[in-house]
């Protein structure tokens, strides 16, 4: 005869068990959501709705609600960007997407105007976001702001070498620029005559360089499993799937200069899923704070620009020092098109149509110098949440920098503004120990208070074998 369970004891195995149930669930619905099946046999989407009272008292009903679709949908253009194909092909694929969104003008109005009516007391872009953001990161993201510039010049400099025919600056082209196609010069994706022996690394060996790197730094614990997406065509992101466990990493199929950017970014947002501690409630290992978040992978990212760091990607000086410099503009571009985006944020506070809206657009288009369909503009408009997290992120990253040059030094002299501080073991534990804060203490303004304090001294992190 089995003994009873104390009353006492089956409360917490009852909600430990709801805990792991509902982990399941969300590592499944990422999983189908990925296209990609999940581990119970019964569908995710039916287990959400068996599960719909765990959910609400975790606080995680509209993440779920998000993952399955049912929240209203963001307009976007069901056509994908070709960025692959010729320049004619370009031309085609960015009409098709040019088309789309004239189609969709109404609907993104429409959207914009409702988030925007039902905002209350909040900016209307914290609506996007499943969870509650923290209050200094919304105040942080409210007042960013940056002046629009013309970013011609730029993209003229990137055309020059990608050989595009006429206008550099044209709208069909600014994506496959910034990519930066043709930047290291017609032969680019040719070495020795040898189809495909680029100066850069091929994406299986550049995932498994970068990755090594991030295990050597103690950012993914051996334990955390990878599993790796190659989509054409697709942005690269990251999806966690069971924290702290298990993540997907989507990369598109091309290597180009920015995919070591990318890559070095997305492998923050890793980091940041596998350093979360076990142990935390659910609703905060799956909380993340938008400026945190993207400061901390701008920060990682930002390594990718030193020559020294490209160097040991097996890049040539020569190549390293061209990426380097390309790195250092890409970034005032994108700078550039989020301040753009900012600008007209604001100026649609005044629209009360979409012909207006248009307007507004299309002006804020013609400051920045680029033949910009305002449509296209408007479009972005849906991200601008994602967009003020970059540019808030800018100035967080450089803050961070900054505390941790006065921490640790600088005497190592890197180039690109110098991050001699990313050569100490010791700067890489604290980072470690500021990325695993959770709930209030793992906001953006958490993780600076986390550098100020007495340095850890844990024992160094153990190298671990490169393979994702």
């Amino acid at each position: 005869m089995t003994a009873a369970v104390p009353d006492a004891v089956h409360p917490a195995e009852s909600d430990a068990a709801h805990v792991v149930y509902v982990e399941d669930l969300l590592a499944d619905l990422q999983l189908e959501r990925a296209g990609l099946p999940g581990c119970d046999p019964v569908p995710a989407a039916r287990r959400a709705r068996q599960a719909a009272g765990e959910l609400a008292e975790l606080g995680l009903s509209r993440f779920v609600a998000e993952l399955l679709g049912e929240t209203a949908p963001v307009p976007a253009p069901a056509a994908v960007l070709d960025l692959e194909a010729d320049e004619d092909g370009r031309r085609a694929s960015y009409g098709i997407w040019c088309a789309e969104a004239r189609e969709l003008t109404g609907e993104v109005w429409r959207w914009l105007t409702e988030r925007r009516r039902s905002a209350g007391e909040l900016p209307w872009w914290c609506g996007e976001s499943a969870l509650p953001l923290p209050n200094d990161s919304v105040r942080r993201l409210a007042e960013v702001t940056a002046p629009v510039r013309d970013l011609s010049e730029i993209a003229a400099a990137w055309a020059r070498p990608a050989g595009l025919r006429g206008s550099a600056t044209a709208e069909y082209n600014w994506r496959w620029l910034l990519l930066g196609k043709g930047v290291l010069g017609p032969s680019e994706g040719v070495r020795g005559g040898v189809p495909g022996e680029g100066p850069l690394p091929r994406l299986n060996e550049l995932i498994t360089l970068l990755v090594g790197q991030a295990r050597r730094r103690g950012l993914l614990p051996p334990a955390h499993q990878v599993k790796v997406l190659r989509r054409p065509n697709t942005p690269s992101m990251v999806m966690p799937v069971r924290l702290p466990g298990s993540s997907l990493l989507s990369l598109p199929t091309a290597v180009t200069p920015v995919t070591v950017q990318y890559l070095q970014h997305e492998l923050a947002h890793l980091a940041e899923h596998a350093l979360r501690p076990a142990d935390a409630p659910l609703v905060e290992r799956w909380t993340f704070d938008p400026l945190r978040s993207e400061g901390w992978a701008l920060l990682l990212e930002h390594l990718a620009g030193s020559t020294a760091f490209l160097a040991r990607l097996g890049i040539d000086e020569e190549t390293a020092a061209v990426l380097a410099r390309f790195y250092a503009e890409e970034e005032r571009f994108s700078r550039g098109l989020m301040a753009a985006d900012l600008a007209l944020d604001t100026d649609l506070a005044g629209c009360r149509t979409s012909a207006e809206a248009l307007e507004a657009a299309s002006a804020v288009a013609a400051a920045t110098g680029l033949e910009w369909a305002p449509e296209l503009l408007l479009l972005r408009q849906t991200r601008v949440l994602y967009w003020r997290s970059y540019l808030a992120g800018y100035a967080w990253r450089d803050t961070v920098r900054a505390e941790l040059d006065s921490r640790f030094g600088n005497s190592h002299g890197h180039s690109h503004g110098g991050d001699g501080w990313a050569d100490r073991d010791e700067a890489w534990a604290l980072l470690r120990s500021a990325l695993a804060r959770t709930g209030p203490a793992g906001s953006a303004a958490g993780f600076l208070d986390a550098l100020r304090l007495p340095e850890p001294t844990p024992p160094h992190a153990p190298a671990h074998t490169t393979r994702p």
